[in-house]
């Protein structure tokens, strides 16, 4: 018996495909350190954003992150370094 050619031709990815994804996860991790970094500001932006009520489960989790950076002591690092940004751009709000 003779074997039989594949039918179905195999399913070949872009080249591109896996460099994309990695970028994604990057910009992704990029976002969740900033957002595990500077809990506080995340809760501000998203406490303005909150008039339809749609971001409320979104805020209770920064303000449980902002909450347990406190704890830890890393919401004292992150006004250090909001200071130190404020202070070389001039801004003294």
């Amino acid at each position: 018996m003779e074997s039989r050619p594949d039918v179905l031709p195999r399913r070949v990815r872009p080249a591109s495909a896996p460099y994309a994804r990695r970028r994604i996860l990057t910009i992704y991790a990029i976002l969740a350190v900033a957002a595990l970094a500077f809990p506080g500001g995340l809760v501000d932006w998203l406490d303005e954003r909150n008039v339809s009520g749609w971001l409320s489960a979104p805020l209770a989790f920064a303000r449980g992150v902002d909450a347990v950076s406190s704890a830890v002591g890393v919401k004292q690092v992150g006004q250090g370094l909001r200071k130190r940004f404020s202070a070389l751009v001039g801004d003294e709000g």
